[in-house]
């Protein structure tokens, strides 16, 4: 069963993928089989890597497998491999722009290097393989120089000089005898300059010291070849990094005669392997460090400051960057991130720390503090002022402010993943309360919205099991205390309908639901007595689907449409959110009851109901009998309603004393409270 911590590979997409694998591969180099051909075996590549990917025990010998495998199926180009690594890469991680997962990603790379690292070792092994007939043709080739030396001797230089392989035949003390043309072109020599050379001087390797040890080691019987990577400093001063193959040759009385030393070059899989490494850390690009390796780099810190000694992690976001992309182009909108990473690294030069891109619009910065660090407030500042100024693109002067959300805590104090939220939740704050604002991190806080972050995210769950269902609450009417109606809410034992209702508009899941909880409601309530009301959020007030999903709830439902009271919310239509307007217009149209909710009297509130004729209000909680004043002006604005011909509804009245005042002042029904739930 696949690991839950773990997001799902496309494996939907698999044909798709094994298609658009074998494009990157043929456009890369030459393949000589047929697409056809290429494609099955790239299908089953497919699927061993996805099922790796999401296998509960995971791990990398299927990549070295699968690294082979296209060695021997003809996939031999390092340009092959450069196109593939780039393709699965860029497939493999696609969904974590939206999702981030560090499992996934950590398999991915770890899964790409094993399969580059295959790659490796299986063009090792071919490398080898040639090496070995070649060797092999040069011993025949000896044996038989007696009987036609001529003709050997042609076969000889053929398979000496024709090979990409650089060839080095050298005596047992070290000194090159012969040396081939391709060894000369590894080298940056001309061949003929290397025979009466001493080993140590044609191979000369900095950093892993004399190369003589291997020869010692065959010569003295310790081993019978040799395999070995090397880093060579080539004639013209660059370096080349190379394979090794060293062997031995004896003569016609079996004893060692020469060495022979196979020379690969896999300079250019080296640098493949390390753009790979950056890639996967760094981000394209801006080159700053990419959400992976910032968490890394983080993690990193933790371990080797001081438990004491306080980290600062800000995390911020460019405010209205879109208005950027959408007014100027993404050319100009990818220059300007470019301009926010170099200003952002500028601002922090004097600090040891690291800034990142984690986002698309976001980035991080992380700082080891020291005594000349300034507190959360200046630094706030200072990055601040240095996305201030506008940047200058081809004549454009643009720029973006930020949001910062920031925490500042002992390295002891929680892992890396824990400060990435912490830093994180205090970015939402601020984005909750405006632009251009920053927030801290406060843990009572936190855990309180942490809370409420969970029962948003697991408000489809509770539906889908039945946890979360529709319920009713009766509408009674104030004068006569009788009951008129009811009125649908969602019922669960983990909250109360209004903070339901405010989760899902969070999430968006509101939308979602309302259409379900129509159905459920008017399945519910046909066949009663008086009226069905349902208080619409924003998002659905202005749902371009309102009124197929209340024409749908009416005729599963059998309830007729002067039954059901939808009530929008008023802001939404003063607002002109969405389709709220022509909701409005078109429910009144098919004899659907209509009203307003959370009216809290204003003019604009009042011109509402006199433009679009609506004859019923649910009054705000803010207005009730708190004060004098509030109490008058509450009055005053229930009896313009009635002037207007619109009627009032209170929710959650808390006391009988409570429903006898709004009665006085006027209000026709209440639902809730002392009258029945919440």
């Amino acid at each position: 069963m696949p690991d839950p911590r773990v997001t799902a590979p496309p494996v939907q997409r698999r044909e798709q993928l094994a298609r658009a694998w074998t494009r990157s591969a043929t456009t890369a180099s030459y393949i000589p089989r047929s697409a056809d051909d290429i494609e099955s075996v790239l299908l089953e590549l497919i699927d061993e890597v996805l099922s790796t990917l999401s296998a509960d025990d995971f791990s990398v010998t299927s990549g070295t497998r699968i690294g082979a495998r296209l060695v021997t199926e003809g996939f031999i180009d390092p340009s092959v491999l450069a196109a593939s690594i780039d393709f699965l890469s860029r497939e493999l991680l696609a969904d974590l722009e939206s999702a981030p997962d560090t499992n996934l990603a950590r398999r991915t790379v770890e899964l790409l290097g094993a399969i580059s690292s295959g790659f490796a070792d299986g063009l090792r092994a071919y490398t080898l393989t040639q090496q070995e007939e070649v060797k092999q043709a040069l011993f025949n080739a000896v044996l038989r120089a007696e009987h036609n030396l001529r003709g050997i001797e042609n076969r000889f230089h053929e398979v000496f000089t024709s090979p990409a392989t650089g060839i080095a035949i050298t005596d047992l003390d070290g000194m090159c005898i012969e040396a081939n043309p391709a060894l000369g072109g590894i080298l940056s020599v001309v061949s003929d300059r290397l025979p009466g050379r001493m080993l140590t001087d044609v191979f000369r390797d900095e950093g892993a010291g004399d190369v003589m040890g291997a020869y010692l080691s065959i010569l003295d019987g310790e081993q019978s070849r040799v395999q070995e990577h090397r880093r060579l400093r080539k004639e013209n001063g660059e370096v080349a990094w190379v394979l090794l193959a060293i062997s031995m040759l004896r003569d016609g009385a079996g004893e060692p005669a020469y060495f022979v030393t196979m020379v690969q070059d896999v300079t250019e899989l080296h640098l493949l392997q390390d753009r790979l490494g950056h890639q996967l850390l760094y981000d394209a690009l801006t080159g700053l460090a990419n959400r992976q390796c910032f968490h890394t780099k983080l993690e990193s810190m933790l371990e080797r400051a001081d438990p004491k000694a306080t980290i600062t992690l800000c995390c911020l976001n460019l405010d209205a960057f879109s208005l950027v992309n959408n007014s100027y182009g993404h050319a100009v909108g990818d220059r300007l991130l470019q301009a926010v990473g170099r200003r952002l690294e500028q601002a922090t030069a004097d600090e040891t720390g690291l800034v990142a891109r984690i986002a698309g619009d976001e980035f991080a910065v992380l700082i080891e503090d020291s005594p000349t660090t300034p507190d959360i407030g200046d630094m706030i500042a200072i990055l601040t002022a240095v996305l201030a100024d506008p940047e200058y693109i081809d004549g454009v002067g643009v720029a973006v402010g930020a949001s910062f959300g920031a925490v500042r805590r002992p390295a002891g104090d929680g892992d890396a993943t824990e400060l990435f939220r912490a830093a994180d939740t205090a970015l939402r704050k601020a984005k909750a309360t405006g632009r251009r604002q920053w927030a801290g991190f406060h843990p009572g806080e936190d855990r309180a919205a942490l809370e409420l972050d969970k029962l948003a995210a697991s408000l489809p769950a509770a539906w889908e099991t039945g946890d979360l269902t529709v319920d009713f609450r009766p509408v009674v009417s104030l004068p006569s205390r009788e009951t008129v109606g009811a009125r649908a809410i969602l019922s669960w034992d983990a909250t109360d309908h209004a903070t339901c209702m405010r989760l899902a508009e969070r999430t968006g899941w509101s939308v979602h639901v309302g259409p379900l909880l129509l159905l459920e409601a008017c399945k519910g309530f046909a066949g009663s007595p008086g009226v069905l009301r349902v208080q619409l959020t924003r998002n659905q007030s202005g749902d371009a689907d309102l009124v197929r999903a209340v024409r749908r709830a009416l005729e599963k439902s059998g309830l007729a449409a002067e039954s059901l009271e939808l009530s929008l919310d008023v802001g939404a239509l003063l607002d002109d959110f969405g389709d709220a307007g022509d909701n409005l217009e078109v429910l009144a149209d098919i004899g659907v009851g209509v009203g307003l909710c959370g009216v809290t009297g204003g003019p604009l509130d009042f011109e509402l109901v006199s433009s679009t004729g609506v004859t019923s209000v649910t009054l705000s909680h803010a207005l009730g009998a708190g004060s004098p004043v509030l109490a008058e002006e509450t009055a005053r604005a229930v009896r313009t309603m009635g002037a207007l011909g619109a009627v009032c509804s209170v929710l959650d009245v808390p006391t009988v004393e409570a429903a006898d005042w709004w009665a006085s002042i006027g209000v026709a029904t209440a639902q809730g409270g002392v009258f029945g739930g919440s």
